[in-house]
Protein backbone atom coordinates (compact mmCIF):
# COMPACT_ATOMS: atom_id res chain seq x y z
CA UNK A 1 0.00 0.00 0.00
CA UNK A 2 1.32 3.43 -0.95
CA UNK A 3 2.22 5.85 1.81
CA UNK A 4 0.66 9.31 2.07
CA UNK A 5 2.13 11.99 4.33
CA UNK A 6 -0.28 14.68 5.50
CA UNK A 7 1.39 17.84 6.79
CA UNK A 8 -0.87 19.68 9.20
CA UNK A 9 -2.88 18.25 12.08
CA UNK A 10 -5.70 20.75 11.82
CA UNK A 11 -9.26 20.49 10.52
CA UNK A 12 -8.35 19.79 6.90
CA UNK A 13 -5.34 17.62 7.69
CA UNK A 14 -7.22 15.31 10.06
CA UNK A 15 -10.19 14.99 7.71
CA UNK A 16 -7.87 14.18 4.80
CA UNK A 17 -6.05 11.52 6.81
CA UNK A 18 -9.38 9.86 7.64
CA UNK A 19 -10.49 9.96 4.02
CA UNK A 20 -7.21 8.42 2.83
CA UNK A 21 -7.12 5.59 5.37
CA UNK A 22 -8.74 3.02 3.07
CA UNK A 23 -6.42 3.72 0.15
CA UNK A 24 -3.08 4.60 1.73
CA UNK A 25 -0.89 3.99 4.71
CA UNK A 26 -1.16 7.45 6.24
CA UNK A 27 1.07 9.50 8.52
CA UNK A 28 0.20 12.94 9.88
CA UNK A 29 2.85 15.42 11.03
CA UNK A 30 2.32 18.95 12.31
CA UNK A 31 5.59 20.65 11.25
CA UNK A 32 5.37 23.64 13.62
CA UNK A 33 5.30 21.18 16.53
CA UNK A 34 7.88 18.76 15.13
CA UNK A 35 11.25 19.09 16.93
CA UNK A 36 13.25 19.08 13.68
CA UNK A 37 10.93 20.15 10.85
CA UNK A 38 9.95 23.30 12.72
CA UNK A 39 13.43 24.71 12.04
CA UNK A 40 13.14 24.55 8.24
CA UNK A 41 16.92 24.19 7.90
CA UNK A 42 19.23 21.64 6.29
CA UNK A 43 18.66 19.21 9.17
CA UNK A 44 14.92 19.50 8.60
CA UNK A 45 15.36 18.79 4.90
CA UNK A 46 17.41 15.69 5.72
CA UNK A 47 14.85 14.50 8.30
CA UNK A 48 11.93 14.92 5.90
CA UNK A 49 13.72 13.14 3.05
CA UNK A 50 14.71 10.28 5.38
CA UNK A 51 11.10 9.89 6.48
CA UNK A 52 9.85 9.87 2.89
CA UNK A 53 12.42 7.26 1.89
CA UNK A 54 11.82 5.01 4.89
CA UNK A 55 8.08 4.89 4.32
CA UNK A 56 8.24 4.82 0.51
CA UNK A 57 6.03 7.88 0.44
CA UNK A 58 4.41 8.65 -2.90
CA UNK A 59 2.52 11.83 -2.03
CA UNK A 60 2.64 14.71 0.43
CA UNK A 61 -0.49 16.75 1.07
CA UNK A 62 0.42 20.10 2.59
CA UNK A 63 -2.50 21.21 4.74
CA UNK A 64 -0.36 23.45 6.95
CA UNK A 65 -1.22 27.09 7.37
CA UNK A 66 -2.83 29.81 9.42
CA UNK A 67 -6.04 31.74 8.95
CA UNK A 68 -5.28 34.34 11.59
CA UNK A 69 -2.17 35.84 13.15
CA UNK A 70 0.28 38.66 12.69
CA UNK A 71 1.56 39.45 9.23
CA UNK A 72 4.80 37.69 10.10
CA UNK A 73 3.02 34.61 11.44
CA UNK A 74 0.86 34.34 8.33
CA UNK A 75 3.86 34.76 6.04
CA UNK A 76 5.81 32.11 7.93
CA UNK A 77 3.00 29.54 7.97
CA UNK A 78 1.50 30.08 4.52
CA UNK A 79 4.43 31.23 2.40
CA UNK A 80 7.82 30.48 3.93
CA UNK A 81 6.93 26.90 4.84
CA UNK A 82 5.66 26.22 1.31
CA UNK A 83 8.90 27.62 -0.14
CA UNK A 84 10.97 25.41 2.16
CA UNK A 85 8.83 22.35 1.44
CA UNK A 86 9.27 22.67 -2.31
CA UNK A 87 13.03 22.86 -1.84
CA UNK A 88 13.00 19.80 0.41
CA UNK A 89 10.98 17.72 -2.08
CA UNK A 90 13.10 18.45 -5.15
CA UNK A 91 14.61 15.24 -6.49
CA UNK A 92 12.60 12.91 -4.22
CA UNK A 93 10.07 11.89 -6.88
CA UNK A 94 7.28 12.56 -4.37
CA UNK A 95 4.12 14.33 -5.52
CA UNK A 96 3.05 17.48 -3.66
CA UNK A 97 -0.60 18.49 -3.26
CA UNK A 98 -0.60 21.98 -1.78
CA UNK A 99 -3.79 23.33 -0.19
CA UNK A 100 -4.34 26.87 -1.41
CA UNK A 101 -7.25 29.24 -0.86
CA UNK A 102 -10.00 30.88 -2.88
CA UNK A 103 -8.99 34.09 -1.08
CA UNK A 104 -6.10 34.27 -3.53
CA UNK A 105 -8.56 35.34 -6.25
CA UNK A 106 -9.65 38.40 -4.28
CA UNK A 107 -12.50 40.33 -5.88
CA UNK A 108 -13.30 38.88 -9.33
CA UNK A 109 -15.39 41.98 -10.19
CA UNK A 110 -17.98 39.71 -11.79
CA UNK A 111 -20.69 37.23 -10.88
CA UNK A 112 -19.25 34.77 -13.39
CA UNK A 113 -17.73 31.57 -12.06
CA UNK A 114 -14.08 31.97 -11.08
CA UNK A 115 -11.86 29.55 -13.02
CA UNK A 116 -8.23 28.63 -12.58
CA UNK A 117 -7.46 31.11 -15.38
CA UNK A 118 -9.04 34.02 -13.50
CA UNK A 119 -6.69 36.81 -12.35
CA UNK A 120 -5.19 36.63 -8.89
CA UNK A 121 -6.07 39.73 -6.85
CA UNK A 122 -5.07 38.71 -3.33
CA UNK A 123 -5.75 41.45 -0.78
CA UNK A 124 -4.75 41.36 2.88
CA UNK A 125 -2.04 39.47 4.78
CA UNK A 126 -3.78 36.08 4.73
CA UNK A 127 -4.63 36.04 1.03
CA UNK A 128 -1.26 37.48 0.05
CA UNK A 129 0.63 34.91 2.12
CA UNK A 130 -1.37 32.09 0.55
CA UNK A 131 -0.73 33.53 -2.91
CA UNK A 132 3.01 33.64 -2.22
CA UNK A 133 2.89 29.98 -1.20
CA UNK A 134 1.06 29.14 -4.41
CA UNK A 135 3.64 31.01 -6.48
CA UNK A 136 6.41 28.96 -4.85
CA UNK A 137 4.69 25.67 -5.68
CA UNK A 138 3.97 26.71 -9.26
CA UNK A 139 7.60 27.76 -9.73
CA UNK A 140 8.80 24.43 -8.35
CA UNK A 141 6.42 22.64 -10.71
CA UNK A 142 7.84 24.57 -13.66
CA UNK A 143 11.26 23.32 -12.58
CA UNK A 144 10.18 19.68 -12.47
CA UNK A 145 8.43 19.03 -9.16
CA UNK A 146 5.27 16.90 -9.49
CA UNK A 147 2.97 19.39 -7.79
CA UNK A 148 -0.55 20.79 -7.85
CA UNK A 149 -2.11 23.70 -5.97
CA UNK A 150 -5.70 23.02 -4.90
CA UNK A 151 -7.53 26.25 -4.14
CA UNK A 152 -10.15 25.26 -1.59
CA UNK A 153 -13.27 27.39 -1.30
CA UNK A 154 -15.34 27.98 1.88
CA UNK A 155 -15.47 24.90 4.08
CA UNK A 156 -18.51 23.76 6.08
CA UNK A 157 -18.36 21.06 8.73
CA UNK A 158 -18.20 20.33 12.41
CA UNK A 159 -17.01 21.92 14.59
CA UNK A 160 -17.52 25.22 12.83
CA UNK A 161 -14.38 27.37 13.14
CA UNK A 162 -14.93 30.50 15.18
CA UNK A 163 -13.50 32.58 12.33
CA UNK A 164 -16.39 31.56 10.06
CA UNK A 165 -19.32 33.99 9.77
CA UNK A 166 -21.58 30.93 9.94
CA UNK A 167 -20.35 30.35 13.49
CA UNK A 168 -21.48 33.85 14.43
CA UNK A 169 -24.90 33.48 12.81
CA UNK A 170 -25.51 30.13 14.50
CA UNK A 171 -24.44 31.56 17.86
CA UNK A 172 -26.67 34.62 17.44
CA UNK A 173 -29.66 32.53 16.35
CA UNK A 174 -29.30 30.09 19.22
CA UNK A 175 -29.15 33.03 21.63
CA UNK A 176 -32.58 34.22 20.44
CA UNK A 177 -34.33 31.22 21.97
CA UNK A 178 -37.68 29.79 20.84
CA UNK A 179 -39.34 33.21 20.70
CA UNK A 180 -37.11 34.18 17.78
CA UNK A 181 -36.09 37.69 16.81
CA UNK A 182 -33.51 39.17 14.46
CA UNK A 183 -29.78 38.89 13.84
CA UNK A 184 -27.34 41.15 12.03
CA UNK A 185 -25.45 40.23 8.86
CA UNK A 186 -22.90 42.63 7.43
CA UNK A 187 -24.24 42.39 3.86
CA UNK A 188 -26.88 39.67 3.19
CA UNK A 189 -26.40 39.58 -0.62
CA UNK A 190 -22.78 38.45 -0.16
CA UNK A 191 -22.47 35.17 -2.07
CA UNK A 192 -19.88 32.45 -1.61
CA UNK A 193 -19.14 28.87 -2.69
CA UNK A 194 -19.25 26.35 0.19
CA UNK A 195 -17.94 22.77 0.36
CA UNK A 196 -18.41 20.14 3.08
CA UNK A 197 -15.20 19.24 4.92
CA UNK A 198 -15.68 15.55 4.04
CA UNK A 199 -15.90 16.44 0.35
CA UNK A 200 -12.77 18.57 0.62
CA UNK A 201 -10.91 15.64 2.15
CA UNK A 202 -12.24 13.09 -0.33
CA UNK A 203 -11.38 15.36 -3.25
CA UNK A 204 -7.83 15.95 -2.00
CA UNK A 205 -7.29 12.18 -1.81
CA UNK A 206 -8.72 11.68 -5.30
CA UNK A 207 -6.57 14.48 -6.66
CA UNK A 208 -3.51 12.89 -5.11
CA UNK A 209 -4.28 9.66 -6.98
CA UNK A 210 -4.95 11.24 -10.40
CA UNK A 211 -2.59 10.18 -13.18
CA UNK A 212 -2.06 13.69 -14.53
CA UNK A 213 -2.66 16.93 -12.71
CA UNK A 214 -2.95 20.55 -13.81
CA UNK A 215 -0.93 23.18 -12.01
CA UNK A 216 -4.03 24.66 -10.36
CA UNK A 217 -7.39 23.19 -9.36
CA UNK A 218 -10.42 24.82 -7.79
CA UNK A 219 -11.99 22.66 -5.08
CA UNK A 220 -15.47 24.12 -5.09
CA UNK A 221 -19.14 23.29 -5.62
CA UNK A 222 -19.90 25.83 -8.33
CA UNK A 223 -23.01 26.84 -6.33
CA UNK A 224 -23.36 30.32 -4.86
CA UNK A 225 -25.18 30.73 -1.55
CA UNK A 226 -26.10 34.16 -0.17
CA UNK A 227 -25.22 35.04 3.42
CA UNK A 228 -28.73 36.22 4.24
CA UNK A 229 -30.29 33.08 2.79
CA UNK A 230 -27.86 30.91 4.75
CA UNK A 231 -28.78 32.60 8.03
CA UNK A 232 -32.49 32.19 7.25
CA UNK A 233 -32.00 28.50 6.42
CA UNK A 234 -30.15 27.91 9.70
CA UNK A 235 -32.99 29.63 11.56
CA UNK A 236 -35.52 27.39 9.83
CA UNK A 237 -33.52 24.29 10.75
CA UNK A 238 -33.43 25.47 14.36
CA UNK A 239 -37.18 26.05 14.26
CA UNK A 240 -36.76 29.73 15.08
CA UNK A 241 -38.71 32.58 13.53
CA UNK A 242 -35.91 34.99 12.71
CA UNK A 243 -35.30 37.89 10.40
CA UNK A 244 -31.98 39.08 9.02
CA UNK A 245 -30.98 42.72 9.42
CA UNK A 246 -28.41 44.17 7.08
CA UNK A 247 -25.62 46.27 8.56
CA UNK A 248 -25.10 47.66 5.06
CA UNK A 249 -21.38 46.91 5.07
CA UNK A 250 -20.73 45.42 1.63
CA UNK A 251 -17.41 43.83 0.73
CA UNK A 252 -16.56 41.47 -2.10
CA UNK A 253 -20.04 40.62 -3.34
CA UNK A 254 -19.67 37.29 -5.15
CA UNK A 255 -16.98 34.61 -5.36
CA UNK A 256 -18.16 31.30 -6.78
CA UNK A 257 -15.75 28.76 -8.23
CA UNK A 258 -15.82 27.00 -11.57
CA UNK A 259 -15.48 23.24 -10.89
CA UNK A 260 -15.12 22.19 -14.54
CA UNK A 261 -11.44 21.29 -14.31
CA UNK A 262 -12.01 19.50 -11.00
CA UNK A 263 -14.67 17.32 -12.59
CA UNK A 264 -12.41 16.55 -15.52
CA UNK A 265 -9.62 15.55 -13.13
CA UNK A 266 -11.41 13.40 -10.53
CA UNK A 267 -14.79 12.70 -12.15
CA UNK A 268 -17.05 14.41 -9.61
CA UNK A 269 -17.88 17.75 -8.03
CA UNK A 270 -18.98 18.43 -4.44
CA UNK A 271 -22.70 19.10 -4.08
CA UNK A 272 -24.07 21.92 -1.94
CA UNK A 273 -27.52 23.31 -1.15
CA UNK A 274 -28.88 25.74 1.42
CA UNK A 275 -30.70 22.89 3.15
CA UNK A 276 -27.71 20.56 3.34
CA UNK A 277 -25.56 23.38 4.71
CA UNK A 278 -28.12 24.33 7.35
CA UNK A 279 -28.67 20.72 8.42
CA UNK A 280 -24.95 20.16 8.83
CA UNK A 281 -24.43 23.37 10.77
CA UNK A 282 -27.29 22.67 13.20
CA UNK A 283 -26.94 18.91 13.61
CA UNK A 284 -23.16 18.78 13.57
CA UNK A 285 -21.58 15.35 13.32
CA UNK A 286 -24.97 13.60 13.30
CA UNK A 287 -25.76 15.07 9.88
CA UNK A 288 -25.05 13.07 6.76
CA UNK A 289 -22.24 14.60 4.67
CA UNK A 290 -23.14 15.67 1.14
CA UNK A 291 -21.07 12.90 -0.42
CA UNK A 292 -20.17 14.60 -3.69
CA UNK A 293 -22.14 15.13 -6.86
CA UNK A 294 -21.62 16.10 -10.46
CA UNK A 295 -22.12 19.21 -12.60
CA UNK A 296 -25.28 17.66 -14.07
CA UNK A 297 -26.82 17.52 -10.59
CA UNK A 298 -26.39 21.17 -9.76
Amino acid sequence: MSHLLVLGDGWVGRATARAAANSYAVSVIDPPLHPVLCNRDSSAVYALRELLAQKNTTTVINACGRLRGTDAELAEANAEFAIWLCTALVGTGVRLIHVGSAAEYGDPHTEDLVSERSPQRAVGPYAQSKATGTEAVLLARSEGLDACVVRVFNIVGFPIPAVSPIHQWLTDLQALGPSGGSIDVWWPPTTRDFVMIEDVARALVDIAAAVELPALLNLCSGTGLGYGAIAESIAAELGIAATVNSLDKPGIETVVGDPTLLEQTIGWVPAMTLNSLAVRVVRGESATPSGGGSPANR
